[in-house]
């Protein structure tokens, strides 16, 4: 190559040299803008999935309270929750007996307690009570134990446990049952149970 030659291609040189310098870095600002956005959508992507991840917990979080509100209310209306209601407790004894009408039906309502079974466990901030109930009643046969139990049960909705039951036959054994008297005494205690939610 010669000098003349040289003198005509320097110049074009010097611009295809910028040129492949400015396409390069063109390039290389290219590539760093391509990794950069596809970081920020990355970013972008997961955010959006733990919003909505935060999203569907806190909807289930809601339907959670209202439902339990919803029950709490409602324990709250029949008197599970709360003060006992020694007054509902005898008023549904006396309607169960209406239907049965048991020859004599006694109840004396005692101090109320703790309540503790085994197994049972309850929240710190939950109180758990009962009021025992002593029963007397006379019968006809068994089965008026049975309905008084059933009654009592389906006319309130607060929670009982039977604790104790004792018959007797107020006949001799081997008597024949009567129509028209008790056959058999019972005494029965029942546990009227409270919740108290501080």
């Amino acid at each position: 190559m010669n000098a003349v030659d040289w003198v005509f291609l320097k110049r074009p040189l010097i611009f295809f040299t910028i040129a492949i310098v400015i396409c390069a870095g063109l390039v290389f600002a290219g590539l760093h803008y391509e990794q950069s956005a596809e970081t920020n959508y990355q970013s972008a992507i997961n955010k959006l999935r733990s919003t909505h991840s935060r999203y569907e917990n806190m909807v289930n979080d809601i339907d959670l309270l209202e439902q339990y509100t919803n029950r709490f209310t409602h324990y709250k209306a029949t008197g599970l929750v709360g003060a006992d209601r020694r007054l509902s407790w005898v008023e549904s004894l006396e309607a169960a007996n209406a239907n049965i009408q048991l020859p004599k039906l006694a109840y004396s309502l005692l101090a109320e307690e703790g309540f503790s079974r085994g197994g049972f466990k309850v929240g710190r901030n939950v109180e758990v009570t009962s009021s025992p109930m002593d029963l007397q009643i006379s019968m006809l046969h068994e089965g008026d134990l049975f309905d008084l139990i059933d009654g009592l049960s389906s006319s309130i909705n607060n929670l009982f446990s039977v604790d104790s039951c004792t018959l007797t036959l107020a006949n001799a054994l081997g008597q024949s049952f009567k129509t028209n008297r008790p056959n058999l005494t019972g005494r029965c205690v029942i546990r009227w149970i409270s919740i108290d939610a501080k």
